[in-house]
Order: C-alpha cells, then sequence, then structure tokens
C-alpha cells in the first residue's frame, strides 16, 4: 500500500476526505515538505526577518491560493516550526508575530491584533496577519477611526472613502511597496493577483518523484495499476504534458479565471488517480484500466468514453468541459480519424490508441441512417474522437508539418502562443509589428466594416457608428490616427512578491498614454480580421474595447470649432467599389463638398 496515493486523494473535494487541500492539515502531513513549493513572498518575509529589516505584511486573496502555506514556509525557513507542528492562531516569537485567519478570531478582537502586527516593527520584529479583504477595511476603519478621536479630530466620511480607496487601489495594483494607512507603515499582498500558472508543473513535479512511488516497486499488480502507469508516462512525458498543463492554466489565468493553487493541485492529483485507492486496485478487477483511467482522460473528467459526473466539482474540470478543448477540430484529424495515422503518438501512447481503435471498428456495423442503431453508433464514434483528441492534447508529439505550438493556437485562439512569448519574455521587433499590424487591421475593420484597401493604408478613421453587426454604408469620422502613431510595447513588471521569473506587460501605446491589452483582447481583434461573427459578452473585453475607444478619440478626435466658426466634416461612403472618403466644408448656412 501508498500511503502517499490517499493523500493525493485528500486534495481534492470529490471523497469524502478532502482535508488534504487544506493547509492546516498539510501542515502535519509526511508529504507535506515533499510536495511543497516555495512562494518569494514567503522567501522575502523570512530574509528580511533573518538580516533584521523587521516590516509589517499583510496577506490577503482567495481561498486556496496558498496564504497559509506561506505563513508555514516562513516559519519552517526560521525554525520555529517543527515536523508535524500545527498553527496557532497568532503567535509572537522574539523576532517574528503572526496572525493565522483574522476570520477566526472575535470581532472584539480583531483591531487589537491588527495594530500588534502594524506596530511589530517598532518591537524589533516582523509582523505577518493573514486576513480576508471585508475583516481588514472594517478593523482598519476602526482603527483610523480611534487614531483621529485620540487626536481630538471627527472621522468624516471623506476619511473613510480615502482609507478604503488607499487599500483596494494596493490590493489591485499589487505593488511590493509600503503603504501608510492611520500612521502605520506596512505591505499589502493580494495573493489572488500574483500570476501563480508556473506553480501546476512545479508541484506536477514534486508529485511524480520517485521517492513518493517507492512503495509501488513491491506492488503485486504496480504493472496494470492505473495510477503506477500515469505517473511512470507523466516521468516520460513530463516536458510534453508540462507544455498543455501551463499552456491550459496560462490561458484561464489570461481569461480571468485564475485557478488557486487549491485548485490546480486538485485537478492534478485526480488525473493521476482518479480517486482510486491501492484496496480498489486490488480488489477488482478493473476493465482497460490504462485507457479508461489515463491521465489524458482524468485530467478532462473521463473515465474512458464517459464523463465522470462526480469529477465537475474539480474547478479545473468543469473549466476544461466548458471550453470543450477535445470538441475542437485540429488539422490532425484527417491524418487521425481518416487515415489513422497515430504516429503522432509515443509509442507507449499510441498502443493505447491503436487498442481502442481497433475495437471500435469491430462495432461498427452497415445500419440504416434512419434507424436508432445508427445514432447510437455515430455518437459512439464521435466520443471515441473526443477521446483520441484528448491523448493528442496531452501526449502528441510534434512533427515539421503540425507543430506542437500549432495544437495551442488552434484551441486557444490565433497568436495565442506568440502572445504568451511576448509576456514572458523579450521578444524581436518582427514580432511586435506582426502585433501592430494585427491591431491596426481589427481596429480597421471595427471602424469601418473593412479591411484596408492595401497594405500601404495608414490612417484609422475613427468613426460613429452602431455597437452591432448592421451594415451602415456612410460613417461619420470623428478623427485620424495614423498607423505609426500605434505602437505596441512591452514593459516588464518588477516586483520582490512575484512568483513569475520574468513577465512582461503589452500595452498599446498612443502619444503619452498607452493601453494595456489582454489575450481576450488579441482573440477578439484575430476574429474580425478573420471575418467571424462575435458577440462581446465578456464585460471585461466590452470595457476594454470601450476604454480604448475613449482614449483613441480623446488623443485623436477632432476639435469641436467655436459657433459661428466654419467647420469641415468627413464621412466614409461604402460602395460597392470600395470606400470612398468625401469631405464637406460648412460655412454658414451653406455647405460645399471639398473632395
Amino acid at each position: 500500500m501508498n500511503d502517499f496515493i490517499s493523500y493525493l486523494n485528500s486534495t481534492n473535494n470529490i471523497g469524502g476526505n478532502s482535508t488534504g487541500s487544506l493547509a492546516e492539515a498539510q501542515v502535519k502531513s509526511p508529504f507535506y515538505d515533499s510536495v511543497k513549493v516555495e512562494r518569494r513572498v514567503g522567501t522575502t518575509i523570512s530574509e528580511e526577518v533573518k538580516t533584521g529589516n523587521y516590516r509589517s505584511y499583510i496577506l490577503t486573496g482567495h481561498a486556496g491560493d496558498g496564504k497559509t502555506s506561506i505563513l508555514v514556509q516562513v516559519l519552517k525557513s526560521l525554525g520555529l516550526l517543527g515536523a508535524g507542528e500545527g498553527l496557532e492562531i497568532e503567535k509572537e516569537y522574539e523576532h517574528f508575530f503572526y496572525v493565522k485567519d483574522m476570520s477566526e478570531i472575535p470581532e472584539q478582537n480583531q483591531v487589537e491584533l491588527l495594530r500588534r502586527t502594524l506596530s511589530a516593527p517598532q518591537r524589533g520584529k516582523t509582523g505577518l496577519l493573514i486576513s480576508n479583504t471585508g475583516p481588514l477595511l472594517k478593523s482598519f476603519t476602526t482603527l483610523a477611526k480611534d487614531k483621529k478621536t485620540e487626536e481630538g479630530l471627527p472621522f468624516e466620511a471623506e476619511d473613510r472613502i480615502e482609507l478604503q480607496s488607499t487599500i483596494l487601489t494596493q490590493l489591485d495594483r499589487n505593488e511590493d511597496k509600503e503603504i501608510t494607512v492611520a500612521g502605520y507603515n506596512f505591505v499589502l499582498v493580494n495573493i489572488a493577483r500574483v500570476d501563480n500558472v508556473s506553480f501546476a508543473t512545479k508541484i506536477l513535479s514534486r508529485i511524480i518523484e520517485l521517492e513518493l512511488w517507492g512503495a509501488c516497486e513491491s506492488c503485486a499488480v504496480a504493472d496494470k495499476c492505473p495510477m503506477c502507469c500515469n505517473r511512470n508516462l507523466l516521468v516520460q512525458h513530463f516536458e510534453r504534458v508540462s507544455a498543455f498543463i501551463d499552456n491550459y492554466y496560462r490561458y484561464l489565468f489570461e481569461n480571468d479565471k485564475r485557478m488557486t493553487i487549491r485548485q490546480m493541485v486538485g485537478q492534478i492529483s485526480y488525473g493521476i488517480t482518479g480517486n482510486l485507492t491501492c484496496e480498489k486496485v486490488l480488489d477488482s478487477m478493473l476493465k482497460e484500466p490504462q485507457f479508461t483511467f489515463n491521465f489524458a482522460n482524468l485530467f478532462f473528467g473521463y473515465r474512458g468514453l464517459g464523463i465522470d459526473k462526480n469529477s465537475t466539482q474539480i474547478k479545473g474540470i468543469q473549466h476544461i468541459q466548458t471550453l470543450g478543448l477535445d470538441g475542437i477540430a485540429l488539422d490532425v484529424d484527417y491524418r487521425l480519424f481518416v487515415n489513422h495515422d497515430y504516429s503522432f503518438f509515443p509509442a507507449d501512447i499510441r498502443t493505447i490508441i491503436e487498442e481502442l481503435s481497433q475495437k471500435s471498428r469491430k462495432h461498427f456495423q452497415v445500419v440504416e441512417e434512419t434507424t436508432e442503431a445508427f445514432s447510437n453508433q455515430q455518437a459512439r464514434t464521435a466520443r471515441i474522437r473526443k477521446a483520441i483528441r484528448r491523448f493528442y492534447l496531452v501526449f502528441g508529439v510534434g512533427t515539421q508539418d503540425y507543430p506542437i505550438e500549432d495544437i495551442f493556437n488552434q484551441i486557444y485562439g490565433s497568436n495565442y502562443v506568440d502572445y504568451k512569448k511576448m509576456i514572458t519574455s523579450v521578444q524581436p521587433s518582427s514580432m511586435i509589428r506582426k502585433f501592430q499590424n494585427v491591431v491596426f487591421n481589427a481596429l480597421y475593420i471595427k471602424n469601418t466594416g473593412f479591411l484596408p484597401a492595401s497594405s500601404s493604408e495608414n490612417l484609422l478613421p475613427l468613426t460613429l457608428r452602431r455597437e452591432d453587426e448592421v451594415y451602415q454604408s456612410v460613417l461619420l469620422v470623428l478623427g485620424e490616427v495614423n498607423k505609426s502613431d500605434i505602437k505596441i510595447i512591452t514593459e516588464k513588471i518588477v516586483n520582490q512578491l512575484e512568483d513569475a521569473d520574468e513577465k512582461y506587460e503589452i500595452y498599446i501605446q498612443l502619444k503619452d498614454e498607452k493601453f494595456k491589452i489582454s489575450l481576450p483582447m488579441i482573440k477578439y481583434f484575430n476574429d474580425l480580421i478573420d471575418g467571424a461573427v462575435t458577440s462581446n459578452n465578456n464585460p471585461a473585453l466590452t470595457h476594454g474595447i470601450a476604454s480604448l475607444d475613449t482614449l483613441l478619440l480623446e488623443q485623436y478626435g477632432d476639435v469641436n470649432p467655436e459657433p459661428g466658426e466654419d467647420c469641415e466634416i468627413s464621412v466614409i461612403v461604402n460602395t460597392t467599389h470600395g470606400q470612398k472618403i468625401k469631405r464637406f466644408d460648412f460655412n454658414g448656412n451653406r455647405m460645399h463638398l471639398v473632395d
């Protein structure tokens, strides 16, 4: 028996035992130190304590983001927490003071513990407090009000608004600089804003370490055990599987569906074990275990060809099924499903796919298209194709004609791979120019309904138009932007609390202003160029597009003339022979066609 399997099963919320997903329980687990990954904010805090650079820290974020794990990391680094030792609600050491969770403390005591945390540097120690946003704002408000009272001053509504604005702004920016509230200096870290995507593959590499699976070597059914087989597959194909996992979580992160570390661990652990136990594997004859319980199926929430309904309780599985990645047509489909060419799989995976394909052909019968048997046969064929796609997405081998990077562009949208490269490393000017062309052409279509007449077109009209799919033959021009004025720039994020080694943000530079662009916006631009009918049902995307329109008009819109002055307006006329710009001059009560 391998106790590590039970630990993995306890890290998701499907079974009755999910205690392993809670940091308090993990601290006491003998496997905690083997699978944990160091956080940069934890390293920063512990190093400052060791060097005597005492400061106050407040951590906030979503449940499962790893706030308590950061506290544990600091305590262990300072030698203040022994193996199997648990955490207290609050505790003070010679050079360190912590509050594990503000919500576990009676409301009447929360302000005092906040005060003790903030004043810790004055006592020659670092203070660390973990809290949800609600109790934090309430406690800070009371603290600021008390300070005003001590000074004999009233606490006005404006004071409350300024205090909350300072805290909420810092939570949004998440800078590694100290802020001052109620006379106290401290660092406020919103863990929910930290890019944690890279942790998925780091945790995966820890989970499949040999020392954690040593007990399986003497198991009589190790060669047939799905859990051992999955672990061996992940070791052998780690780089390929890591690429899929990393890009999946990156896509979610960039689309405002950020996964917590707890959620990622839950999906990965389920992908390996399927919540099977050693006892069940020993006592049961599992049917086609290497296919049914393969990581490629379990990570998507499938057991073989069917969905495991309980698996959708795992957030990552819920998202991946909503996206329907295994239902997206790929360039390689013809080779896979018509030619039955499985050379795109490594040898051990190819064997599984060939067996699945051979069994499906045995079940194939020539029947009338109108019969129920035909419908059932078609449905089974569709399920088999989705299963093969899952294996291809997770394990597929790239070729010169079908490179791996193209897979991610096909399932996540054109230019996804280029976008990821731009936010993770410095890219050549050719890629920057490519993005500039995408932005210019997309904005041109958005504003006029057509692509530029030629690649030499250098003016982007800013038009008054309907915000729907209705064709307009005449559009009022509110301003024009030179193509050379639309620059794409990248800026490196410099923050010692960020876990990403290197991270960049992409902006559209317009004169003295810059506008941050996201992956959903890049996808929206590409959809416009490709002629796809888009629906702006993403509030963040809709707001971003509207903000960009406003900024363009502010920077390049024509200035309204004073009353009595002559004015000129331009309109775009869309004709069957292309676009024509007509300019009209208004002089008094007369209108003249300029050109």
